[in-house]
């Protein structure tokens, strides 16, 4: 259903077998399985691809996905990272330069089995304007929260097996949150926050199946952002091949 699902995580380059087999094929996000919508797919990289978010924000909410099974971003190897980063710069360049919107991008890691980074175009404010709803949402939690500066290395700060959530602004820094035995972490926390009414103020599209869209609807959207971003995408094909 592209947004969440619960599940194991797995090592990135591991040897396949059967149970890594049976993983793919029943995952909604591995590009292999007979669940994924191949319908939402907007681009596919080398080691990633692109899709509409199920039960979007905006009809321009999309997802950095892994073709194969991989549980979140501290599996990945540089390669897979590399394409991360790709779509990342291209979605900025997109939303910056036609919507002017800045680009916010979040990840958690926890109860799920399938990494996805979610991006969304929000105008006219600024990363501090956006930071600090991020804050207040901590504060109400009462979560762990820690700013990583542009450069330098967020899964440092990330013991090695902890779930985290994990936002990204237009100048690169981040905020990890750390996923606490002591502290229920909120599933729908990156959308609640951009939800807020202090940003795109849509409280009641907080949860992924209240806005749930036809098939119809949802293909129409590729549509439009697959044009819209295919002058910026990282991985697009020559001219003279067929863009599906």
């Amino acid at each position: 259903h592209f947004y969440n699902t619960v599940g194991e995580k797995r090592k990135t380059g591991a040897p396949g077998g059967e149970q890594e087999k049976k993983k793919d094929s029943s995952c909604w996000f591995c590009l292999k399985s007979p669940n994924v919508e191949k319908h939402l797919v907007i681009s596919i990289g080398s080691t990633m691809y692109l899709a509409l978010a199920k039960g979007a924000l905006r009809n321009d909410h999309v997802m950095i996905v892994p073709t194969n099974h991989i549980k979140c971003q501290q599996f990945l190897e540089v390669n897979q990272q590399e394409d991360v980063e790709a779509f990342k710069a291209a979605l900025r360049t997109l939303n910056r330069t036609t919507k002017k919107c800045t680009t916010v991008f979040f990840e958690r890691s926890l109860s799920t089995s399938h990494m996805q980074i979610q991006c969304i175009s929000v105008s006219r404010y600024s990363v501090n304007d956006i930071k600090d709803v991020f804050y207040t949402f901590s504060e109400k939690y009462s979560l762990e929260v820690q700013e990583v500066p542009a450069g330098e290395d967020w899964k440092e700060v990330v013991p090695p097996g902890s779930d985290y959530f994990l936002a990204e602004f237009e100048n690169e820094d981040k905020l990890v949150f750390l996923c606490s035995q002591k502290v229920r972490f909120p599933l729908q926390f990156g959308r609640e926050v951009l939800a807020s009414e202090e940003l795109l103020n849509m409280p009641r599209r907080v949860s992924w199946k209240e806005c749930k869209i036809s098939k119809e609807q949802e293909i129409h959207d590729v549509g439009k952002f697959r044009k819209e971003f295919e002058e910026f995408d990282p991985f697009k094909v020559g001219d003279d091949s067929d863009s599906d």
